[in-house]
């Protein structure tokens, strides 16, 4: 009886729209090409990135095969002759009964202001599977319901060595799929600014605005960079706080994790229930190849 309970409340949430955020990966700045496909080909290097996050780890009210777990793959590379980027993103998200994945092609072309102001725009085209699966209906028939799309995306970005400001909207109304199976529009606006303290130690505070028709997140965090090879940092948003770290080997690998606390579960775990925590782990690796070369732009991933 529980099953069904469940699955009937998840088929009326979502029904057919699908009305699901997206995942709001802690590491925002490591996972850009996916939000702002402006920002392929910010680097001279080849950089393919994974990244996995595990929500409501250790809850004892939530079964391990129902926590959300996110998956995502990135990997973009400039192309000077044409001031171009060009990348990949590979999703998928596993939410109780509902599955997502998407694949989606960006481009992006990068305009030189002047000697070291850049402006650069971007598109991604890809297409969206989402289903309902292995739930069960009031008559004990399993349901499994998928459906695929169309997904468009378009973005800006502006960088200097010093700082990056950015606009995109993901999930633009296209041409494959009925009208009711549409995922909701989303918005992001993101400025990140490196101040450089001397060689060895850089502070990196960021913003992210995240808006869509029913849902509003603010992320602010701060990050510390020592020798461009550890990174410290915390971050805030509305419904949680997080600690980061990292580590970059020899600029070829980095290596990211991020621990969130949720507020609600924070607050319960003060009013004295011990077994409230719910936190969740973000893991993310990422490699660079210096496969061409670039004149001049571009600015630190992390």
């Amino acid at each position: 009886m529980k099953k069904q309970l469940i699955s009937l409340i998840v088929l009326f949430a979502f029904g057919k729209v699908f009305a699901q955020d997206d995942a709001q990966f802690t590491q925002f700045y490591a996972n850009k090409l996916y939000y702002n496909p402006a920002a392929t080909g910010y680097s001279d290097k080849l950089i393919g990135s994974a990244a996995y996050r595990m929500q409501w780890a250790g809850s004892p009210s939530v079964n391990a095969k129902d926590r959300p777990s996110y998956m995502l793959f990135n990997a973009a590379q400039y192309i000077d002759d044409y001031r171009s980027g060009v990348g990949v993103s590979i999703y998928n998200a596993r939410q109780h009964v509902q599955n997502t994945f998407q694949v989606k092609a960006a481009y992006a072309y990068h305009l030189q202001l002047n000697e070291d102001a850049f402006l650069s725009m971007g598109l991604n085209v890809g297409l969206m599977s989402k289903g309902v699966k292995n739930g069960l209906a009031q008559n004990g028939n399993p349901i499994s319901e998928t459906f695929t799309m169309s997904d468009l995306g378009f973005g800006l970005e502006f960088y200097m060595q010093e700082f990056q400001v950015g606009v995109s909207t993901q999930h633009i109304p296209a041409i494959l799929g009925a009208k009711e199976e549409r995922e909701h529009t989303h918005f992001y606006y993101y400025g990140t600014y490196f101040h450089v303290i001397d060689e060895d130690w850089i502070v990196i505070p960021s913003v992210v605005f995240r808006n869509s028709s029913f849902i509003t997140n603010v992320d602010l965090s701060a990050r510390v960079s020592y020798q461009n090879m550890y990174q410290l940092g915390v971050a805030w948003r509305r419904d949680a706080i997080s600690v980061l770290i990292g580590l970059t080997i020899q600029e070829t690998f980095s290596l990211g994790y991020s621990f969130d606390i949720h507020n609600s579960s924070l607050a319960a775990y003060r009013a004295g229930n011990r077994q409230s925590l719910r936190p969740s782990h973000e893991i993310m690796l990422t490699y660079r190849h210096q496969l061409l070369n670039r004149d001049s732009g571009g600015y630190g991933s992390w």
